[in-house]
């Protein structure tokens, strides 16, 4: 297959849609030999913030010298950025030779009986499968959706980190906090280490599974907490302290304390890993969590004497780790938004964090049937707001009505980012 028709035959795979159960994800690796278990894994979930803790993770462990796997999604511009080993991406060749694979076992898969995988599962076999023939030491996996019933739940990790919980995804994980964090908590597997950053009730439902399945847990302002930071547009220096006292300054140029937070789930989980692999120092890992980057979260480029931000916060809590971020970086300096919102998210709850009421606020659609479209979401709104057709569309008419120095932000959805982000270097 050409990378053309790996994408074709990704996209036949969605009409199958979102089906969580492990029975066919289990089948198709049984079929390769179960690709997953020829390496170490780190597995990782949460409401936001997940990919942020696997960018960090990853980083580290190249840094240390290892041969590192990285499973993340979505994309912002091609599936090849989902596949990376040594942080660099899959290449498109590449791509669709492994798809090509997967496609193969698939069809046999298929015809002997077997239900249709989704898209999600065959691109979880194509990484796994893709991680052993690079040989590498470590894959660290980011789940797609919840935990407990996600395609890439049939690894026995390292370590287990859930960020946070927050509401989302109810359709598919449950309408409360507790109901959202038994599926998180599905990742925990017995005796294996688990870094939480959960609060409140979501936190004791993690807790006790921890306690089931006797997995020791390091839970964040418990075990290991943020004894100082200092934000600067370049990034933070946070100071971490564990329970004996013992204090880490370390750098990240990701912003906001969501991303301080993140940082010292990650930092955690490298401690777990640092007791049993000597590659791992308290060099590298100062190392690797400074020269990470994770695009469009909170991303800051100046371009055009513009200062551009690029922003997924693409639901209530991370918009208002948004609203936090920039409040923190540019007081209430007024901005022009161009935002997108998904409309199965709470579209009114990150309005209200996203906009300010000085902002100017022009709405586009997300390039999925899931988009609120521009005239839905400006409802929202209120005044000085206008629609626009396209991303493109949006960023051309952001860029019309600002001056030097001003700032655009592009917000409210990861779809609308990689055509944002395409735009923007075309300039």
């Amino acid at each position: 297959m050409t990378y053309a028709e790996a994408v074709a035959y990704l996209d036949s795979c969605v009409a199958f849609g979102i089906k969580p159960g492990l029975e066919r994800i289990k089948a198709l690796l049984q079929a390769m030999d179960n690709p997953e278990t020829a390496y170490k894994t780190i597995h990782i979930t949460g409401t936001n913030g997940k990919g942020s803790v696997t960018a960090l993770v990853d980083s580290v462990l190249t840094h240390s010298g290892r041969r590192v796997g990285r499973f993340t999604s979505p994309h912002l511009i091609s599936y090849t950025e989902r596949i990376c080993v040594n942080g660099r991406s899959i290449t498109e060749e590449a791509f669709g030779e492994l798809i090509a694979k997967v496609a193969e076992v698939v069809a046999k898969l298929v015809a002997a009986g077997l239900e249709p995988p989704t898209q999600f599962e065959v691109l979880t076999a194509a990484a796994f499968l893709f991680f052993r023939e690079q040989g590498v030491d470590y894959a660290v996996i980011e789940v797609g959706l919840g935990g407990l019933l996600d395609s890439t739940n049939v690894i026995t990790p390292e370590v287990s980190v859930i960020t946070n919980v927050t509401i989302d995804h109810q359709a598919y994980c449950g309408n409360t906090v507790e109901e959202i964090a038994t599926h998180k908590a599905g990742i925990i597997k017995p005796k294996v280490p688990v870094v939480t950053a959960a609060q409140r009730g979501a936190l004791e439902v993690i807790k006790q599974k921890a306690k089931e399945l006797k997995a020791s847990i390091f839970v964040f302002n418990e075990d290991f907490s943020i004894k100082s930071r200092s934000a600067m547009p370049e990034g933070q220096m946070i100071t971490l302290e564990d329970k004996a006292g013992h204090k880490d300054m370390l750098f990240t140029t990701l912003a906001g304390v969501h991303q301080a937070v993140n940082l010292a789930c990650a930092a955690e989980a490298l401690r777990v890993l640092m007791k049993a692999d000597t590659a791992i120092s308290e060099e590298t890992l100062r190392e690797g969590l400074a020269r990470a980057k994770w695009a469009g979260r909170f991303e800051i480029m100046k371009r055009l004497d513009r200062i551009f931000i690029f922003d997924g916060a693409h639901n209530a809590n991370g918009a208002e780790a948004f609203h936090l971020t920039y409040k923190e970086l540019f007081k209430d300096k007024p901005k022009t938004m161009v935002l997108a919102v998904l409309a199965d998210k709470e579209v009114q709850a990150v309005v209200d964090q996203l906009v300010g009421s000085k902002d100017t606020v022009i709405t586009v659609p997300a390039p999925t049937p899931r988009s609120c479209t521009p005239e839905e979401l400006a409802s929202h709104i209120g005044s000085q707001v206008t629609t626009a057709t396209s991303v493109t569309e949006g960023l051309e008419r952001a860029l019309a009505i600002t001056k030097s120095g001003d700032i655009i932000a592009v917000a409210g959805s990861l779809y609308i980012l990689g055509e944002a982000e395409q735009w923007l270097a075309a300039q």
